[in-house]
């Protein structure tokens, strides 16, 4: 796929070029959408304010070939912007478990979501940007505007939760 002919396409509003774009990175914003969602009609309206993001900035990309680590990227911090326009991250404070070790080999990738998806929104998204999106402590927190100690918490308590989610 050339995707600099899909940028440049998209960034004279070119419909073709903004269906072929959308059509090639439509799967994997959806997944990163429905990780930070309580559910699909959530989902749906991240990934709308995430399109919107995308057509309107398509302009200030600097690298054509980067376009779908851009979107990525794009997609995750609406997520964190929903959660933060719709519901009110709650800080969470207290002691965590440092020392835990998370493991869900045994499970299904559908099950997996729908566990991390039963999570209450800040402790779901740490979870997300930490354990899948591969962002460190401090950038979590960063993102977040919040400490670290705050993030580090909220990860143990949803390792912990799912944990207990995914035993039952």
């Amino acid at each position: 796929m050339d995707f600099v002919k899909i940028v440049e396409g998209c960034r004279r509003h070119e419909p073709k070029a903004q269906r072929a774009l959308y059509d090639a990175v439509v799967q994997m914003s959806m997944g990163i959408c429905m990780r930070y969602a309580d559910g699909r009609d959530e989902a749906q309206d991240m990934l709308q304010d995430g399109f919107i993001k995308v057509f309107e900035g398509i302009g200030r990309l600097k690298n054509p070939d980067g376009v779908v680590a851009w979107v990525r990227n794009i997609m995750v911090n609406t997520c964190i912007d929903y959660h933060r326009t719709h519901r009110r991250f709650v800080p969470i404070e207290g002691e965590c478990d440092t020392q835990s070790s998370f493991t869900v080999d045994p499970f299904a990738a559908e099950e997996i979501v729908a566990a991390v998806q039963q999570l209450t929104p800040m402790p779901r998204t740490v979870f997300n940007l930490c354990e899948v999106d591969g962002y460190t402590l401090d950038e979590v927190a960063d993102r977040l505007k919040t400490s670290n100690v705050a993030v580090r918490v909220a990860l143990s308590r949803a390792k912990k939760e799912l944990r207990k989610i995914l035993k039952r």
